[in-house]
Parts: structure tokens; C-alpha cells; sequence
């Protein structure tokens, strides 16, 4: 088997992906797991025109700003990015990137919100198993190799708890379903209750933020925002068991998702993704005694490419866009016209990795 070609590099930024940055050769090359500073060689993984992707393989000298990941995984594990570094120093990259992302944008001065932990705090984590090499763990996005995490520190004292028990003696081998020979499990603790899920869709039980603590963050500042104006009517758009509006002092709302069960007249189970769910959303308003003042989105990471076409036809006074992805949020609300930014946050729900929601408020102009 021959090995991969190998590139010497020299980091001098780090991406929105947590990937160290080197242009010291011909290709820019990205590193997982490399800092401002770093210098050594790294193994190519794959690459095209003008870019690489590689992997650490020799540290000839260390960055300033490196320290000993707490977390005996994570040399191999895919699922963390920053625990190379000091958490300041990962908000610090997180809010380089924000700005970058977002400069098209005419932001006011952005808002960070840290996490009080940078461990301990997921209440789901999800592990990828295989019968057949006989490894269940965290499933490696280049090369599909399953890595095992017994001691992950990600997970909230229950979850962590029940991943031991699933590797000693390799128990999660006697509970997998014989088939598939390859699959997933989840594990989600919930209203003080555990929950084991295998190859079930993601979030089975009800969809949930991860990081309960920073999701009352986030729902404190959206209450604070809002009470600011009456809200007449509230359109709460992917609104899940309508999470952020729950606590908001409105007349009337409308939440809209796809709904297995339904859980009262306040909700409307619609694919939002769907031909026409405008028109219908819109019709859905009509037929109730609804004034919409106010509008909530929270889409998955595709984001709403057609928000332009969804606010000049609902024409909400006020706007709040939350996303887990900063990229197509970005391209959603270049396109916008009417609306002006009032407030924008950086909200880092996922501390040791890349990922970050962000919140940014909108107001219609007169």
C-alpha cells in the first residue's frame, strides 16, 4: 500500500472549519488540528485544483498558542476541532470568522456568547458502529474509518455514562440490530429520561438544542429584543415544538414544521421546503384572526434561500434569523432588500468545535 504524499507547511490563519491555513507551497493546504504558528509536516488526505486537504503528521515547531488537549480521543477523533488551544483563543478564531463571513453585510458591532462549559454539555451524541470491523464511534468524514470515543467528554454526565457502557465488553455489539451490518445509534437524554435510538432519523424523540444553557441564553435575548413592540401575531417558520417562541408575550402564533403529532392549533405541519409553501403559509394566516408583526426562522444548515421572496411577500416588522450555519445565513440575507440589521450575535452553542449559531435581528424599514 503506498503512502501519501506528505507537505511541508506553516500556518498563518485558521478557516470558518477550524483547519489550520498554509500557503507555503504551490496549493493552499488546510490542516485539522493546527494553529496561528505551527509549523511541520502534514500527509495530503485529498485535493483538486489549487487546494489541498491534509492531515498533521510532524509538529517541527509548536505554535505559542497550542496546549495539551484534555481529551485522550482527540488526535484521531473527527468530531472536535479547537481542543488544541485555549477556549479564549477558540472564541477569538470563532469571531475572525464571523466577521469574515458575514462582510458583506452592514453589521453593527457583533455580540459573542460564550458557553459557561466547554465539556459536559451535550445532551445527544450520536456514534457510528460496523459489525463487520466490529468498531462503533465517530465516523471519520475523509476516509469513513470509525474512531472510538469510551471516554468522549462531549456528552452530559448520562449520555457519557451509557457510551461506557455500551463499549465495556462491547455490549453496544450484543444490542445493535443484526441488520444492517452497518448503522448508527443515538444517544439522548430528555426530560430526565435516556433514550437509545438505533438507525433511527436524527433527533428521534422530538428535536432539541444541544446546549440547554445556551438555548436559554438565546431564547433571553430574543425575549429581550422582542418585548420591545407589541407582538400581534408571531410566525415561528422550522419552529420545531416551538422552542423560541414559547416564552414570548404574543396574541396570536403560528408554528410551522413537519409535525408527526400535532400539538395544538398553534401549529401547521408543512415541508417548508416544498413548491408553494409560501402561498400556503400565507393562506393558513389569512383564514386566522392573524396580524403578523413578528417572524422567527430557524432553518436547518440549508438555510432559506428564498427569504428575499418570503419577507417581501409577509412583510414582518421585525425579523429574528437563527442558523447552525453561518455560510448559507450569510447568502440568505445578502439578497435581502427593506430590511436593516439592528443586532447580531455569535452564540457558540458546539465549544470545542467548529460549529456556531448565530442570531441576527431585522427590522422593516418604513
Amino acid at each position: 500500500m503506498n503512502s501519501k504524499r506528505t507537505t511541508p507547511f506553516h500556518i498563518t490563519g485558521v478557516d470558518s472549519l477550524g483547519q489550520g491555513v498554509s500557503k507555503m507551497t504551490e496549493k493552499v493546504t488546510f490542516i485539522a488540528k493546527t494553529t496561528l504558528g505551527d509549523e511541520g509536516e502534514a500527509e495530503i488526505m485529498s485535493e483538486k485544483k489549487g487546494v489541498a486537504f491534509a492531515r498533521l503528521k510532524k509538529l517541527n515547531k509548536s505554535s505559542d498558542l497550542r496546549v495539551e488537549p484534555d481529551c485522550k480521543h482527540y488526535s484521531s477523533c473527527p468530531s472536535c476541532h479547537y481542543l488544541h488551544v485555549n477556549y479564549s483563543d477558540e472564541l477569538k478564531f470563532k469571531r475572525e470568522n464571523f466577521a469574515k463571513l458575514f462582510r458583506k453585510l452592514p453589521l453593527k458591532n457583533f455580540e459573542v456568547i460564550g458557553a459557561p462549559r466547554r465539556s459536559g454539555y451535550r445532551n445527544r451524541i450520536q456514534l457510528h458502529y460496523s459489525l463487520k470491523s466490529k468498531l462503533i464511534g465517530m465516523r471519520d468524514p475523509q476516509n469513513f474509518t470509525i474512531h472510538p470515543i469510551p471516554n468522549c467528554l462531549l456528552g452530559l454526565p448520562e449520555v457519557l455514562k451509557e457510551i461506557q457502557r455500551l463499549y465495556e465488553n462491547n455490549q453496544w455489539m450484543i444490542e445493535a440490530p443484526p441488520a444492517p451490518i452497518e448503522g448508527h445509534v443515538e444517544i439522548y437524554w430528555n426530560n430526565n429520561k435516556l433514550q437509545t435510538s438505533w438507525n433511527k432519523p436524527y433527533s428521534e424523540g422530538g428535536f432539541s438544542q444541544v446546549y440547554e444553557e445556551m438555548n436559554k441564553k438565546l431564547k433571553d435575548i430574543l425575549m429581550e429584543e422582542f418585548k420591545k413592540n407589541s407582538i400581534s401575531g408571531i410566525l415561528d417558520l422550522f419552529g420545531g415544538a416551538g422552542n423560541l417562541s414559547s416564552g414570548l408575550n404574543y396574541k396570536n402564533r403560528l408554528c410551522v414544521d413537519i409535525y408527526q403529532n400535532l400539538k395544538g392549533e398553534d401549529f401547521l405541519s408543512l415541508n417548508l421546503y416544498e413548491e408553494n409553501s409560501l402561498g400556503k403559509v400565507m393562506k393558513e394566516i389569512k383564514n386566522r384572526p392573524f396580524t403578523l408583526t413578528h417572524l422567527i426562522l430557524d432553518p436547518p444548515r440549508s438555510g432559506l434561500k428564498d427569504l428575499a421572496l418570503w419577507l417581501q411577500q409577509l412583510r414582518p416588522k421585525y425579523v429574528a434569523y437563527v442558523s447552525c450555519d453561518p455560510h448559507t445565513m450569510a447568502r440568505d440575507l445578502e439578497k435581502l432588500e427593506g430590511y436593516s440589521i439592528q443586532r447580531s450575535l455569535l452564540f457558540d452553542f458546539f465549544p470545542s468545535t467548529f460549529h456556531f449559531e448565530s442570531l441576527i435581528f431585522l427590522e422593516r424599514k418604513e
